[in-house]
């Protein structure tokens, strides 16, 4: 066996593995429902010329190329380790979500600029005069069509949704918000279309929700590059689970961090009882047990030492 081999063989045992294929069908979902929308979108935002569904529109571009980008991490991150990369690529599915970040709040920077400006001409619209019936015709059906990419992406298993995943999902949460603010803008002009300043402050309030939206994934991605403690994790808790187990007299040199929101990982010295050499593998076994069931730590490494060694 080839020491890459060997190298994917150690990584499958701590529990990496490969993305499921799940994962990669709701993603597969969401680019091709995105793409969609962003057609019923495009022809409802030009001929209704209101600038709410233009920036729910054009924020369906970003959308698809995170998407595609998150789909290209996972891909890349079930290749596994290699020689080169010891913990494979999952990096690069931080990297995808914070692209996805980063898209949302320059399509909401833009046009919430663009829906000021509109406020300060008396709300009229940039693009001419709205047609309300337009704006009810592509809400609707992007309304449907959102709701059924949630659907598939809610029918992941929670065990294998990484951040890019939850991003995924919360973005498609905000998405059926923004669009039913639009919706609701469509059916409000119809029975008044004097009120055309609704368009640009329900404008306003989509780019709030896309920054808003944006903060968490910034966030979660930065606790991941800097290598933080899982939020979910308390390094007190872990010790105090990790003496429990029989044999195990003390914890210390304790090292939790994250490679991705999906594999944590974690170092520790251990001193056991003078046991068997048979005896110590199991003290190993059921620790590395008791951390991935209580903290979800699926790769953690410990150093053993003796009483006779303190």
């Amino acid at each position: 066996m080839s020491p890459t081999s060997q190298l994917h063989k150690g990584h499958v045992h701590h529990g990496e593995g490969e993305a499921e294929e799940s994962v990669l069908s709701g993603l597969r979902w969401a680019i091709v429902l995105t793409a969609i929308t962003l057609a019923v979108e495009g022809i409802g935002a030009y001929f209704s010329r209101s600038l709410s569904l233009t920036v729910d529109a054009v924020h369906n571009v970003p959308d698809v190329i995170a998407y595609g980008a998150s789909l290209a991490a996972l891909v890349l991150a079930s290749r596994g380790a290699d020689s080169s990369h010891t913990y494979g690529l999952h990096r690069t599915e931080v990297m995808a979500a914070l692209l996805n970040a980063a898209l949302v709040i320059g399509t909401a920077l833009i046009f919430g600029t663009g829906a000021v400006v509109a406020l300060m001409n008396g709300g009229k619209s940039p693009f001419g005069t709205i047609d309300p019936v337009w704006l009810v015709f592509a809400a609707v059906p992007t309304l449907a069509l959102r709701g059924f990419a949630a659907f598939q992406i809610g029918r992941i298993p929670s065990r294998v949704r990484d951040l890019n995943l939850r991003s995924v999902l919360f973005h498609l949460a905000s998405d059926i918000v923004i669009v039913s603010f639009i919706l609701a803008v469509g059916i409000v002009l119809v029975i008044r279309p004097a009120l055309v300043w609704i368009d640009p402050m329900a404008t306003l309030a989509i780019a709030a929700i896309l920054m808003i939206e944006a903060v968490p994934i910034i966030r979660d991605s930065w606790d991941s590059f800097t290598e933080r403690m899982p939020k979910h994790i308390s390094m007190e808790e872990v010790i105090r689970v990790a003496t429990r187990v029989p044999n195990v007299e003390d914890v210390h040199d304790v090292h939790i961090w994250s490679v991705c929101s999906s594999l944590i990982c974690m170092t520790a010295h251990v001193r056991i009882s003078n046991v068997t050499v048979k005896e110590s593998m199991e003290i190993l076994s059921a620790l590395r047990e008791r951390m991935a069931n209580d903290f979800g730590i699926v790769h953690a490494v410990f150093e053993v030492e003796t009483s006779a060694q303190a």
